[in-house]
């Protein structure tokens, strides 16, 4: 695979994943910001756990499957290994964002859950991705065409 085709790739990744952040910091502080003037914060609770639902657990879920897969038959199993526990971490502040039972602890586990998919997502770009690409891995064909995972492109 050429440079500049993992680049593409990997650009089209930290494309899709800052879609990803800014909604969920919009989100997250609508959350922060209902319970910090005293309104009810279910609404936006709702709309978050909806957004996370339908776009950013599928989208872990998918890295799961395809590049996790990918980089674990490549040897980097430890690497892997370190995902993994962030994508198990993420996934329990999704539950604890349906499951609490304050309005304070809904903001708190919304808050941790964007720290959290921050990190993770700068190690999937910074440390991940090019790991993958050092080893002549063609992370573009695997991953391409992978809304979920780059994003629906834009037309034109």
């Amino acid at each position: 695979m050429s440079e500049r085709g993992t680049n593409s790739i990997t650009k089209a990744a930290e494309e899709h994943h800052a879609e990803l952040w800014a909604e969920l910091t919009a989100r997250v502080y609508a959350v922060i910001g209902a319970v910090a003037r005293g309104a009810d914060p279910e609404p936006s609770r709702g709309e978050l756990l909806d957004y996370l639902t339908r776009e950013v657990v599928p989208h872990l879920r998918t890295e799961e499957r395809m590049v996790y897969n990918l980089a674990r038959g490549a040897g980097e199993r430890g690497l892997v290994a370190a995902m993994e526990v962030d994508h198990r971490a993420l996934l329990r502040q999704v539950e604890s964002i349906k499951k609490a039972a304050t309005p304070l602890e809904a903001a708190m586990a919304a808050r941790a859950f964007l720290v959290l998919f921050a990190l993770r997502m700068e190690k999937e770009e910074k440390v991940l991705l090019p790991v993958l690409a050092e080893q002549g891995l063609d992370v573009r064909e695997l991953i391409e065409g992978r809304p979920e995972i780059v994003g629906t492109p834009s037309p034109g």
